[in-house]
């Protein structure tokens, strides 16, 4: 299925998001990892739209993608209203459709930050990244270490952590899907999420954290579809 590029307002400029549009009613909000785009989940997306039946939704945040901006003169703060404007969008124009909110990493932290703001069914969490909270509104071109790898990797990061509270906006289930090669995003940062959401969990041998990226089989990436699509089938 090739998706239809829908145009969303957000306060000064205009977001470019990919609209799968089926007669399911349910949806999923896709949100990428940083420094992509709605171009390079295409053919994941279309993966899951096929197995699933759902609509889908995948944005390029500000900066990423189509966009007006550079992604230096971005923050999470800013791309983190993008996924809100998305969200809203949404529910504006299909709000009879359940949304599923499917995240990647950078992601990840969007959906888990969205739920102090917003209710959904469920959530997907892709090898779910976090960051400071300090560094929230800090434009990635002043940031020393914008994926915040030293934080992310530190157990007392996520004593009391501002992510995981409200995790009642999610009102159906959660995966968390880990990645069994992944340095990026390693189980000291993913097991908090699947702890705060009481998630299901899986990991995906053999792969490292970016999906394409891994030295994996055909029959590997398959599975790792189908694993995905049967919980969201499941899910409902």
């Amino acid at each position: 299925m090739n998706p239809k590029e829908v145009k969303i307002e957000n306060v000064g400029y205009t977001l470019r998001a990919d609209w799968y549009e089926t007669d399911k009613d349910s949806v999923l909000l896709v949100l990428p990892g940083f420094g992509t785009s709605k171009e390079r989940y295409a053919a994941f997306t279309q993966e899951l739209v096929k197995r699933t039946g759902y609509s889908a939704l995948v944005l390029d945040y500000a900066g990423h993608g189509v966009s007006p901006f550079a992604i230096e003169d971005v923050s999470r703060a800013d791309n983190f209203s993008d996924v809100v404007v998305a969200f809203d969008w949404l529910v504006d124009n299909y709000g009879q459709k359940r949304i599923t909110v499917l995240a990647t990493s950078y992601g990840g932290f969007h959906a888990a930050y969205l739920t102090k703001f917003r209710t959904f069914e469920n959530v997907i969490f892709r090898v779910p990244a976090s960051y400071p909270e300090a560094t929230f509104y800090s434009k990635y071109g002043r940031l020393k270490d914008r994926h915040s790898a030293d934080y992310r990797n530190n157990p007392d990061s996520y004593i009391n952590h501002y992510l995981f509270s409200n995790t009642d906006a999610v009102k159906g289930r959660a995966l968390v899907v880990t990645h069994e090669l992944d340095t990026v995003c390693t189980p000291v940062a993913t097991t908090p999420f699947a702890q705060a959401f009481g998630a299901d969990t899986w990991e995906a041998p053999g792969f490292e954290h970016g999906f394409r990226q891994s030295d994996v089989s055909e029959e590997q990436v398959q599975e790792y579809y189908e694993k995905i699509a049967e919980w969201i089938n499941h899910a409902g």
